[in-house]
């Protein structure tokens, strides 16, 4: 992951501010590569070769409950 937060900017994952706006931005990118809010969140939690891997969200109990629980929160906000 310090990688990734490089490559977005963040130098310093510690500051708030460049943390949210590093994942932001990652979220973003994400969207646009995948195309659907349920697999940029999968491709957030698991990686984007997980999702890439799997053709969709990968069975990994862990992302599978990241996933439906953002989709939820989503989902009441509307």
């Amino acid at each position: 992951m310090p990688g990734t937060a490089l490559g977005l900017g963040v130098e310093n994952p510690l500051d708030p501010a460049q943390a949210i706006d590093g994942g932001a931005r990652l979220l973003r990118s994400l969207l646009d590569k995948f195309g659907r809010t349920d697999l940029a969140l999968a491709a957030y939690n698991a990686g984007p070769g997980a999702v890439t891997r799997y053709d969709g969200i990968p069975p990994y109990r862990e992302t599978q409950n990241y996933v439906r629980n953002i989709m939820a929160m989503v989902r009441s906000l509307s």
